[in-house]
């Protein structure tokens, strides 16, 4: 007797464990990853085609929405020769958002004064460089396809895996119990 209560309890264990480990799956499918984005930009006067200066960008989409916002950067610098200024990540006021799936730098920064002008801004926002007067080219960045979502199984047919392994240890018990007893006899 003995013998078949350790049984069942090993058996048990490994129902325990073997849902638990499937609960795990199911939730890490389901999880989606950040994506790294890094690219260089330059910038050109609209008025006169004369460059007007380059940067480079680093970040982490960590809400996973597809944009590049300013709380997401881990790196931001960029060379303004014609106003003598060298830009890095603690000066930046505005930084819109950046399209990760298209590659569109969207003009949807506060710049001089204004919602959704600039590419990005500076000075407290009395700085900008907004495609008013300047055309911006992302130079190295390639967009990546949206990843489709993990698909997760049914509840219904997690259920019914559980269950059927649920029968599959209760039916080894029983055998197991079955046989003791013929030994016995």
């Amino acid at each position: 007797m003995a013998t078949s209560t350790i049984m069942t309890a090993n058996i048990l264990k490994k129902l325990v464990l073997g849902v638990a480990v499937g609960a795990v799956s199911l939730v890490s499918m389901k999880a989606n990853p950040a994506n790294a984005a890094s690219f260089n930009f330059s910038f050109v006067w609209n008025y006169n085609q004369q460059e007007y200066g380059t940067g480079s960008v680093e970040g982490f989409d960590n809400d996973s929405d597809g944009l590049l916002t300013k709380n997401e950067l881990t790196s931001f610098n960029t060379s303004l020769p014609l106003e003598g200024a060298y830009l890095n990540l603690n000066d930046l006021f505005g930084f819109g958002s950046f399209d990760l799936n298209t590659g569109v730098w969207n003009a949807d920064a506060p710049g001089w004064g204004q919602p959704n002008l600039a590419w990005f801004s500076w000075n407290g926002g009395g700085n900008s460089v907004n495609p008013l007067w300047a055309t911006m080219t992302t130079n190295d960045y390639v967009p990546t396809p949206p990843t489709p979502p993990a698909t997760v199984p049914e509840p219904a047919s997690t259920f019914g895996l559980l269950a059927l392994g649920a029968m599959g240890a209760g039916s080894m018990l029983k055998r197991k119990q079955q046989q003791k007893a013929t030994v016995k006899a």
